[in-house]
């Protein structure tokens, strides 16, 4: 078994004296040596730049890890909020600590498993805990009057594209500000798309702000259109940020919840203007134009909004392309299509990933749609059945994992109910009871979750089983519409059919991309079939 060191330092605290990490280190090999500890036993974790809030850390979570392994015997530490800053956090790693008999030494105070110990712990980190709020407080309350009397912009990641920030002030990037300019004429004057800009962006040579690829995103370029900081106004305070406990985005960083400050509490301070309100104005009434235009309409869609690509997960965009220039008349015309919104990702560049699926012909792929539901109704016994051989075989399984799962939430209640009882009876602290709760009640949430959606999968099954007849009534009355001609149906009757009958309809091609496999889910919950020669012929030429 090891003697571990764990060292903290967030972005802030390097610059407080004693706590760098290399002195931090320093001082924890030294307590080491003091204890007799050989540096071959040692084993060191490391945490830079990472705040002391939040539980969810890297080399923590190592720590923890081989705590619970069995593999450390003692746990040194220069200080209780190295450990965490948060009362809870700290409780919760003290506890987990106790419970695998790992001692727990911190160089600069004592800690002691006694009730005296205890106390004076809670109270150093309760005194702890309102000195992070009292620095947060002032820190916040020093930015605002910074931006409020000295006109200062707050320090940002990155500064708007445009701009160079210098001194605590927005100076214009001349390299930067021509492109801002074309941005907003080619929107307004010359009404091209965002990928259309996008394109002539990089044609020209122009990096986005951050540089983290060429590639420029539809989302950047729409920023530049919509920010009004190009007008010469610069808004501070409009938000407020709360961290969401426990949760982390896709890149590892604490998720964080915004909601938007009442107006009187914005603060805004001029900063140089690339464009004047008139053409700012413009572009905001181009933008509400190219919303009313969006969707085609010249074209009904039939199955707009309920075909999925199987490859990405995106659900397939209604549009038009253009057709081969007659040589005769020399007129192109248009005709609908579906396509991935991947096919042309709103990341532009070469080394952008495309999506592997393609377009296919709206008209074909509709009639062949609708001719597989017209076939459906006309057997619904076919129908009924198929469900049945599909489905009987997992029902057992479901069965099984509801009372596993049912099982297990009956544990979680009952521990959470001696929790409580143990601090009636006064043998924990409110504290551990509070940072047990927390625990519990995250895996009863989680457990709690899974039995709703196996449930929800029973509850479909047993709703489809046993009301076979209201399905027949269904599908019979559909099939009433349909008599007088499916081909003399509106197409409001025929999307009404649509929609009641399928929820989501999966496309996948093959290899060879010339052949579609369908998979029609909802009611009818249909197969996987591949199109037929047609479909497939007719998409080869698109």
């Amino acid at each position: 078994m090891k003697t571990a060191i764990y060292i903290r330092v967030s972005t802030g605290s390097q610059a407080i004296d004693g706590y760098s990490l290399d002195s931090q280190k320093e001082l924890c090999f030294k307590k080491a040596t003091e204890l007799n500890v050989k540096s071959s036993e040692i084993s060191l974790y490391r945490e830079e730049g990472v705040s002391g809030e939040d539980l969810d850390r890297p080399e923590l979570n190592n720590l923890r890890e081989d705590v619970s392994k069995g593999l450390v015997k003692t746990v040194i530490c220069v200080h209780p909020d190295r450990l965490s800053r948060d009362l809870t956090d700290k409780l919760l790693i003290c506890r987990e600590l106790q419970r695998f008999d790992v001692e727990l030494i911190f160089v600069d105070t004592e800690y002691k498993n006694t009730p005296e110990g205890q106390l004076f712990f809670n109270m150093q980190s309760s005194i702890a805990q309102y000195e992070l709020a009292l620095i947060k407080k002032r820190t916040t309350r020093g930015r605002l009057e910074a931006v409020r009397k000295e006109k200062k912009v707050m320090p940002m990641r990155v500064p708007p594209y445009g701009y160079d920030l210098t001194n605590s002030q927005l100076t214009i990037n001349r390299d930067e500000e021509f492109f801002v300019k074309k941005i907003y004429e080619w929107y307004v004057y010359d009404k091209l798309t965002l990928r259309e800009i996008g394109n002539k962006l990089y044609e020209l040579g122009a990096e986005p702000k951050r540089k983290e690829s060429k590639n420029w995103n539809a989302s950047s370029i729409r920023r530049i259109l919509t920010s009004p900081i190009y007008t010469g106004k610069y808004y501070y305070n409009r938000r407020k940020s709360r961290k969401v406990k426990g949760e982390r985005t896709a890149s590892g960083k604490p998720r964080k919840e915004y909601t938007v400050r009442d107006p009187t509490d914005w603060i805004i301070i001029d900063v140089p203007a690339l464009i004047d309100e008139d053409l700012f104005k413009l572009a905001q009434e181009q933008k509400v134009k190219n919303t009313k235009k969006s969707g085609n309409q010249k074209y009904e869609y039939l199955l707009k909004s309920i075909l999925r690509c199987s490859y990405c997960g995106r659900m397939y965009q209604a549009t038009t392309y253009n057709s081969k220039k007659n040589k005769i008349t020399g007129e192109v015309n248009k005709y609908p299509v579906y396509r991935c919104p991947n096919l042309f990702p709103k990341k532009y560049g070469p080394s952008v990933q495309k999506c592997q699926s393609r377009s296919i012909r709206a008209d074909l792929l509709e009639s062949f749609i609708w001719n597989t539901v017209i076939k459906i109704i006309n057997s619904p016994e076919e129908l009924i059945g198929t469900f049945k051989e599909n489905h009987l075989g997992s029902i057992d399984d479901i069965e099984i994992t509801l009372k596993r799962l049912g099982t297990q939430l009956n544990k979680k209640q009952k521990e959470r109910e001696r929790v409580k009882q143990l601090f009636v009876k006064g043998f924990i602290e409110e504290e551990e009871m509070s940072a047990e709760f927390l625990k519990i009640s995250s895996e009863i949430k989680t457990l709690d979750e899974e039995q709703k959606k196996y449930q929800n999968y029973l509850n479909d099954y047993n709703a489809y089983i046993s009301d076979e007849n209201l399905i027949k009534e269904v599908i019979s009355n559909v099939s009433s519409m349909l008599e007088k001609n499916s081909f003399l149906l509106s197409f409001k009757e025929k999307r009404y059919i649509i929609e009641n009958l399928i929820n989501e309809i999966v496309l996948k091609f093959e290899e060879d991309l010339e052949t579609v496999n369908v998979t029609i889910l909802g009611a009818i919950n249909a197969p996987s079939q591949k199109s037929d020669p047609e479909l497939s012929l007719q998409n080869q030429e698109i």
